[in-house]
Formats: structure tokens, C-alpha cells, sequence
């Protein structure tokens, strides 16, 4: 009798044993789907502000260039004046 609830005992752990196991593989998977989509949120943002950054190097390089040129323009002019 005490062998046969043992058995019973044994078994119940056993289910109870499975039953966590798929839950946790259940939370595992949601929890690598969430990180999946973060990690891609997370590169699209990524190449978005990398591209504003290029865009605005861009911006700077053209205006210290036109710059440069207008400012040497006036020393050429003024040296050739005076």
C-alpha cells in the first residue's frame, strides 16, 4: 500500500515536473520573441540616428568649406586692395 502511494506521489511530481517545464519553455520562447523585436527596434533606431548624424556631418563640412572659401575670398581681396 505505502509502495503504491509512493508510486502515485512519484507520478504526480512527475506531471507536475512537466507542466513547469512547458511553461517554461513557454516563457523562454516569448521572452527570445521580445528580445528578437527589441534587438531589431533597437537597429532600425540605431541606423536612423547614425543617419542623421552622417547627414548633419554633411551640413557642417559644406558650411566650414563655403566658409573657408568666403573668408579666404575677403584676405585675397583685401590683400590685392591694399
Amino acid at each position: 500500500m505505502i509502495s503504491f502511494l509512493m508510486i502515485l506521489m512519484l507520478k504526480a511530481q512527475t506531471n507536475h515536473f512537466a507542466h513547469l517545464d512547458v511553461d517554461l519553455r513557454t516563457e523562454m520562447r516569448a521572452l527570445h520573441e521580445d528580445m528578437d523585436r527589441r534587438f531589431v527596434q533597437m537597429q532600425i533606431e540605431t541606423t536612423k540616428r547614425f543617419d542623421q548624424l552622417t547627414s548633419r556631418m554633411d551640413h557642417f563640412m559644406i558650411w566650414s568649406f563655403a566658409t573657408t572659401l568666403t573668408v579666404g575670398g575677403i584676405v585675397i581681396a583685401a590683400v590685392k586692395f591694399l
